[in-house]
């Protein structure tokens, strides 16, 4: 499958390994960096985390849509490039003062927003005249973001530990840096391809307005981040305007459309109580992990942030094994509804917070193994291969062509609500700066939060199990199979 790709595959390859190596060696930091060494509170730190991650997930449709329509898609892909290596590079400063995180974490929201969608866009051009499956360059394009994640998670918290903040977050911008010669000193090879502004000469009047535009929603973002009660108040207003939207385009859509976007909005729906559970791990499940998870598996000494690459881990290995499950169970007859896939997902994830908050009855002085955190990762990126993984798949299998723009910022939107909610929810076992290095008393708040997490959410997925009947009615004949 590697060996068969086109050339342009392994640079698009390499620059997501390298974009998402920064992303996500930043990410495995970043809480622990406010509660640690800025001195934010549990609360604020994860309120904070909440809407950084919320502002991530609105900008890809504008970036992809300046990539489709005004720059091209591989300028664009350079621009964000810079502007996220600009952002690592301003979290890499010493001194780094309390309220000046909002500004690096603003500059690096703008720069996935141009970014993201773009590689993904590319990698699809690639293949229009290539024998070779797209599916297969999809697989392994995946594959390039967990392991340049993996990868992160693993290496910038031991940096951390032996040379300090700063230099793990300038490891950041390097991957960054890396994507950007890269791509430039290897243009060549994807110089046939890219969208229809990549062939005509750049337009600097467009370039500059959309700098400007960047610059000035970084201050906006910034400003945001200083009020997560206005930007909660923006997402849901927000969200409400496009939910009524997409309900009136139900309601005017053809017959033979409308049980598919019904479907549609219900599994979003459904996304959302999902993604407020992944959202935990880089937030109190990372906490959790400093304070009340034994700091060694196997006998090897392992950071607390570098729990969360067994995220990476568990999808690299379970991406393959489950694509074999899906196959033989297509060769007996057998397919898994998408809202089956849907409410397994959500109940897999449901299991991972239960067995954290049982992990309590098996502590010693108020810390359990790891090997709870190994287990409650293996169901969560169990679930995320049954949800998230299959988000952008339901968009393009059951939204018409007309509303397919329209609907994947919708999903994103949906995302953000997400990440906002699971910020308030971590907030729940804030744990007082008093007792934050006493194990035998912080133990029970995170026992406890995650004992409600489990509980609520495997009521809810029990709920969706019982709809299946009704969902596969609705959701029967797919526009794309």
């Amino acid at each position: 499958m590697i060996a068969k790709q086109p050339r342009a595959f392994y640079l698009i390859f390499s620059i997501e390994f390298w974009e998402r190596f920064g992303f996500y060696g930043m990410q495995a930091l970043i809480v622990l960096f406010m509660v640690n060494k800025l001195g934010y509170s549990d609360e604020n730190a994860d309120l904070l985390f909440g809407g950084f991650m919320a502002l991530l997930s609105l900008l890809p449709c504008l970036g992809g849509y300046i990539g489709d329509n005004i720059l091209g898609t591989k300028r664009t892909i350079i621009l964000g490039a810079l502007v996220l290596a600009v952002g690592y590079l301003l979290l890499s400063v010493p001194y780094i003062e309390y309220h000046y995180l909002l500004l690096p974490l603003a500059t690096i929201a703008v720069g996935n927003g141009l970014f993201k969608a773009n590689p993904a866009s590319l990698l699809s051009s690639i293949y229009k005249d290539s024998e070779v499956s797209l599916d297969s360059g999809y697989t392994l394009y995946y594959m390039a973001i967990n392991i340049g994640g993996l990868t992160a998670m693993l290496l910038t918290p031991v940096i951390r530990v032996y040379f300090g903040w700063y230099l793990a977050f300038l490891i950041c911008c390097i991957g960054l840096v890396i994507v950007i010669v890269n791509f430039i000193f290897m243009s060549r090879v994807v110089k046939h391809v890219g969208s229809k502004p990549d062939f005509a000469p750049i337009r600097l009047d467009y370039l500059f307005l959309v700098l400007l535009m960047s610059v000035g929603i970084i201050g906006c973002f910034y400003w945001l981040l200083q009020h997560e009660v206005i930007l909660s108040v923006v997402l849901i207003l927000g969200s409400t305007l496009l939910f009524a939207y997409f309900i009136w385009q139900i309601v005017k859509a053809p017959a033979a459309e409308k049980k598919n976007m019904v479907f549609f909005l219900v599994l979003t729906l459904q996304a959302i109580i999902f993604f407020v559970l992944y959202s935990q791990m880089p937030t109190s499940m990372t906490l959790f992990a400093e304070r009340n998870v034994q700091h060694s598996l196997l006998g090897i000494h392992i950071e607390p942030a570098s729990y969360q690459a067994l995220n990476e881990f568990w999808i690299v290995i379970l991406a393959p094994i489950l694509a074999i499950v899906y196959q033989q169970l297509r060769s007996r007859n057998i397919v898994l509804s998408m809202a089956t896939k849907f409410a397994l997902g959500t109940l897999l994830a449901a299991s991972a917070f239960l067995s954290l908050s049982a992990s309590a009855l098996f502590a010693h002085n108020g810390v359990v193994s790891g090997w709870w955190l190994v287990l409650a990762y293996f169901l969560e990126s169990a679930g995320e291969l049954l949800v998230s993984a299959l988000g952008l798949s339901l968009v393009a299998q059951y939204i018409p062509r007309r509303l397919m723009g329209f609907t994947m910022g919708f999903w994103y939107l949906c995302t953000a609500i997400a990440f906002i909610i699971g910020g308030h929810v971590a907030a729940v076992a804030r744990i007082p700066e008093s007792i934050a290095h006493d194990a035998i008393k912080s133990l029970p708040l995170y026992s406890h939060l995650f004992l409600q997490i489990g509980v609520v959410t495997t009521m809810i997925s029990i709920l969706m199990f019982a709809f299946i009947p009704l969902l596969r009615k609705l959701g029967r004949k797919p526009f794309v199979k």
